[in-house]
């Protein structure tokens, strides 16, 4: 058992609350998940109130009892491993395992939970500081991520991909195939729709920037904004706002989605 840093206290009560909330839905008492997980329900209690972290095999003990198939598992690694991902955007990582409606539109690169592992490792080598074993973690930090996507009842995602995005060429060509035959199979799973933006669209409002908006039941919205050296994610109502309106516009500045996978298998087929 260890004491929250002020860094991880709001990680540790949302954690909290997913634990209170998936033990309530397996129809359990703290004495029972306690005696179920082989863990004391003083632990249970301190967890569930934001008080106290634990150790990860703990959290997957609790999984088990639970059921969660990997739920709470998932967010941990999240909100607490700190694997391959900066500090400032463990927040919206955190908020991706739990969220139940992601919005993402992308400027520049493709979206981190849809990135394969080439295309990982092809951007982060751009980086003249980066080293082989940081490029390792940052792809290890992906993987985790993108496990959300591949449970039961995945958010629903809607991302929305500004064509430049996809004519990126890097040293090998076999990058961007292996990339854009990702996005062509997701773009099939119900849960997801995937939509580009044309390169003659004139004017579109995503010029300023990529962002991603969340919904995490029992947090609320909000939105996230990152550059190359920082991210920041605001949740204020009228900002939020705003950046729906920005979402909604690209979504009809965007081409339909049968359309958008007929410009993607374009695309691909012209890569030399």
């Amino acid at each position: 058992m260890k004491v929250l840093g002020d860094g991880q206290a709001a990680a540790g009560r949302r954690f909290g609350k997913l634990l209170k909330k998936s033990r309530g839905q397996a129809g359990l008492s703290q004495q029972e998940l306690a005696a179920a997980a082989m863990v004391s329900q003083s632990l249970i209690s301190d967890i569930e109130q934001g008080k106290k972290g634990t150790r990860r095999d703990v959290v997957v003990r609790l999984d088990n009892a639970l059921a969660a198939r990997g739920a709470l598992v998932d967010f941990w690694d999240a909100a607490f491993s700190g694997v391959g991902m900066t500090a400032y955007f463990r927040e919206a990582a955190e908020a991706e395992q739990s969220a139940s409606v992601i919005r993402d539109y992308s400027h520049g690169l493709v979206p981190g939970l849809f990135q394969v592992e080439q295309y990982v490792r092809a951007i982060n080598e751009l980086r003249p500081e980066a080293r082989s074993e940081e490029i390792e973690q940052i792809v290890k930090g992906r993987h985790l991520r993108q496990k959300v996507l591949h449970r039961p009842s995945p958010p629903t995602l809607t991302v929305v991909l500004d064509e430049v995005v996809l004519c990126r060429r890097f040293r090998d060509p076999d990058v961007m195939r292996a990339q854009i035959d990702h996005l062509v199979k997701l773009s099939y799973h119900p849960r997801t729709t995937l939509q580009v933006v044309p390169i003659d669209a004139e004017g579109h409002p995503g010029l300023g920037g990529s962002f991603t908006l969340m919904e995490v039941p029992g947090s609320g919205e909000f939105v996230y904004i990152e550059s190359q050296r920082t991210g920041l994610s605001l949740k204020q109502p009228d900002v939020v706002a705003s950046y729906e309106r920005i979402f909604a516009e690209l979504r009809g500045a965007a081409l339909p989605v049968t359309a958008s996978r007929l410009r993607m298998e374009e695309i691909r087929g012209s890569i030399t």
